[in-house]
């Protein structure tokens, strides 16, 4: 796999995130009148349906990066979950080595979008089939205090992250959502 092409799409998801703060919506395209209107439920299919979660309570975002995505932003709590899948070229490589190379990639990129970003655990886990990488971690930007988890898989040629952001003043917040998202 090329290293180039991933590093490239992890940037752009990083970086997103790093900007985002408490979820800022300056790196949000402009909002349309379905983004205007109130927060509710949002369903979200990844990885082929091979994940599968609701969004309760969020406004959906498309993102202005070269890979898309969404932000889903929660008003109330100012938790914002980022949503990104793209292509992943795993030509001449295994699955295991191209997995490998993501998460390398997904670390390296996360601490140079973010200097101030601590990592506290991270495993990997399988959820419905899938092999997950998952980063926990706290970031200070511009003295907002985050809890942020960064959750990776591969599927067939696709790469999906989800970056979870939130307050540390809730951790509980953070720690439903997470659970929200691995169907746990």
């Amino acid at each position: 796999m090329s290293k180039h092409v991933l590093l490239g799409w992890t940037h752009s998801l990083c970086v997103l995130a790093a900007l985002s703060g408490a979820a800022s919506m300056a790196v949000a395209a402009p909002p349309d009148k379905t983004a205007m209107a109130a927060a509710d439920m949002q369903s979200v299919s990844l990885a082929g349906g091979k994940l599968k979660f609701v969004l309760k309570g969020v406004e959906a975002r498309t993102l202005n990066s070269e890979n898309g995505g969404t932000m889903y932003f929660d008003p109330k709590s100012e938790q914002a979950i980022i949503v990104t899948e793209g292509p992943a070229s795993t030509a001449g490589t295994t699955p295991d080595a191209a997995f490998r190379l993501a998460v390398d990639t997904l670390k390296e990129k996360q601490q140079a979008a973010s200097p101030n970003f601590r990592t506290t655990s991270e495993k990997t886990i399988q959820v419905n089939g899938l092999k997950m990488y998952r980063l926990d971690g706290t970031d200070d930007f511009n003295g907002l205090k985050l809890l942020v988890a960064s959750l990776m898989t591969m599927n067939d040629q696709t790469i999906t992250v989800i970056e979870v952001m939130s307050s540390v003043n809730d951790p509980a917040g953070h720690t439903a959502a997470l659970k929200n998202i691995l169907g746990k």
